[in-house]
């Protein structure tokens, strides 16, 4: 049987396995959400008290999200992934056991949803990049609209189910309810899923942590598309925030109604973006995906409004049945983009920078509209919510959403010169303690400099990207038709694995650079070993080696 083309990535097995885990697991994150913003209404019933809940469950990814995303695309991804969600289940079933005795406080709640969260980090990154593993590039950004749709039938389950544990079984019924989804998302992975396995050379060495940090946060910063999509990001989530912060409150306090009534709206919130994921090829179709998130932006924003100025239930869930369509829409096409524009030896870590970026604006957001509530009052904190959205969702379009992004995994057409080691030096790079220096000498003539320097500007980019620390274009002030572009990396390790990165896109900025290149032979290139305690004791001294085309 035919799928419809919403459904077409569930043809692959694989992904068929990854996302009813996801289903499984977002239900109980949807149901112990539920219970926890409940009790602290119980426990400590004021904005800000209410709010931190959001905060304590995001902030904690926004501070590990990175590191985890560099662990997952150095280890072994199908074990990090079995032992995290071990530790989450370990987690949630600490909440249910302290609740059932009657020893969580407003701050052990806090304290407890924040070790949660911090398990959630170190398994989010690799859960999100093992998609692309499992689904061809072509069905990648409908497979991201499932995922978001099974997230979202759980929202439409997870939170009316929550409200009913809750007022039938009490919280620490729906802690464990929790805890027993991580097991069976740890016994699917363990079981069922199979990952490719690394391309990494044996005898290169994985990258050091910090090192691999950075050179994710350096890729954020030199790729446009990936650049770009956390910018919006930041902006669409830090607005919509609001409602995840204050929705608890504005049930309980300003409608006066119970936990299963707050289960209702996030269900009829889930409701909405599960029939937003299965328009969203139609909706691809008609927009780009930066006209969509400016959309999105301004239909979420707009239904907070009405929840502020005509309080009602009835009025509250039509609202989040548009808040859910319109979130969707938002969240998948941007994820989509970071999913396309990281290569896959950082896939994890774009991931992860984007993971920061959203629970940063969830969790500082939070704080901010429960402040806001505090003072204003809920209605007058979710207005302005929603006034404020609209502006931003439009201003935020200053960075723009590619249309297509270029495949980061696309084969390279020309070869990156072989280069030889010169006697002697061998034995000090297999130490890999040593920066390396990379120097490309061009020859160009005065008519072509304006041009030849945009040129460099995207080579620059993609140095950058591949693993440079430092960029530089000098001229030989003695023959000035001479220019020199160097640039540095961490050690002999980082330079083979940088030629290693080189694709198509790096290629086309190359061959653009060098087509201003005047010389009688291709541009000299050469490599240069920094090596310590030569001289005065301090300091470093270039040494050169051969750099051979």
């Amino acid at each position: 049987m035919r799928l419809p083309s919403s459904l077409t990535p569930l043809r692959h097995h694989a992904f068929a396995w990854l996302w009813f885990g996801n289903a499984i697991s977002a239900i109980g994150t949807w149901i112990q959400s539920t219970a926890s913003a409940w009790v602290m209404t119980m426990l400590a019933p004021d904005p800000l008290m209410v709010s931190l809940i959001l905060a304590a469950a995001q902030l904690p990814i926004l501070v590990l999200a990175l590191p985890a995303g560099a662990l997952a695309d150095r280890l072994d991804r199908k074990r990090l992934l079995v032992w995290s969600n071990l530790a989450m289940l370990a987690a949630s079933g600490l909440l249910a056991a302290l609740q059932l005795l009657g020893l969580v406080d407003a701050w052990l709640l806090l304290l407890l949803t924040a070790l949660l969260a911090c398990f959630t980090a170190l398994n989010s990154p690799a859960w999100s990049s093992s998609v692309p593993l499992l689904v061809p590039r072509a069905e990648l950004p409908q497979a991201l609209v499932l995922n978001s749709v099974g997230f979202n039938l759980a929202r439409a389950v997870g939170p009316a189910l929550g409200g009913v544990i809750v007022a039938g079984g009490g919280a620490a019924v729906a802690f464990g309810a929790n805890a027993l989804s991580f097991a069976i998302v740890a016994v699917i992975i363990g079981g069922l899923l199979v990952f490719p396995a690394s391309t990494r050379p044996a005898d290169l060495p994985p990258e050091p942590l910090v090192q691999a940090m950075r050179l994710g946060l350096r890729y954020a910063a030199y790729e446009p598309s990936l650049r770009a999509a956390l910018f919006r990001s930041a902006a669409f989530f830090g607005c919509a925030s609001a409602v995840w912060a204050l929705l608890p409150l504005y049930v309980h306090n300003v409608l006066g109604l119970a936990a299963t009534s707050f289960g209702l709206l996030l269900a009829s919130m889930g409701a909405g973006a599960v029939v937003g994921g299965l328009v969203m090829p139609r909706l691809r179709e008609r927009y780009t995906p930066d006209t969509l998130v400016m959309l999105a932006g301004v239909v979420n924003a707009a239904a907070l409004i009405p929840i502020a100025v005509m309080p009602g239930l009835t009025v509250a869930a039509i609202a989040m049945f548009v808040f859910g369509m319109g979130w969707i829409a938002a969240a998948a096409s941007l994820q989509s983009t970071v999913q396309l524009a990281c290569a896959p030896w950082v896939q994890a870590r774009g991931l992860a920078i984007y993971q920061a970026v959203y629970n940063g604006g969830m969790g500082f957001g939070a704080i901010g509209w429960g402040w806001l509530g505090m003072h204003a009052g809920v209605k007058g904190a979710l207005l302005a919510a929603g006034l404020g959205g609209i502006v931003i969702a439009v201003l935020a379009r200053s960075q723009q959403l590619p249309s297509e992004v270029p495949d980061p995994a696309a084969a390279p057409q020309h070869s990156l010169p072989e280069f030889a080691v010169g006697a002697g030096l061998m034995e000090v790079l297999r130490t890999d303690a040593h920066p390396v220096l990379v120097s490309v000498a061009y020859v160009v003539g005065e008519s072509d400099i304006a041009a030849f320097r945009r040129a460099m500007q995207g080579l620059r980019q993609s140095r950058h990207r591949d693993g440079a620390t430092d960029w530089t274009l000098v001229r030989d002030i003695g023959r000035p038709e001479i220019w020199v572009e160097a640039f540095r990396l961490p050690d002999w390790s980082e330079l083979r694995r940088a030629a290693l990165r080189f694709n198509a896109l790096d290629d086309a900025m190359m061959q653009a650079a060098l087509a201003f290149h005047r010389g009688d032979s291709a541009p000299e290139m050469r490599i240069f070993l920094a090596v310590y305690g030569t001289g005065s004791g301090h300091g470093h001294h270039w040494h050169p080696g051969m750099f051979r085309g």
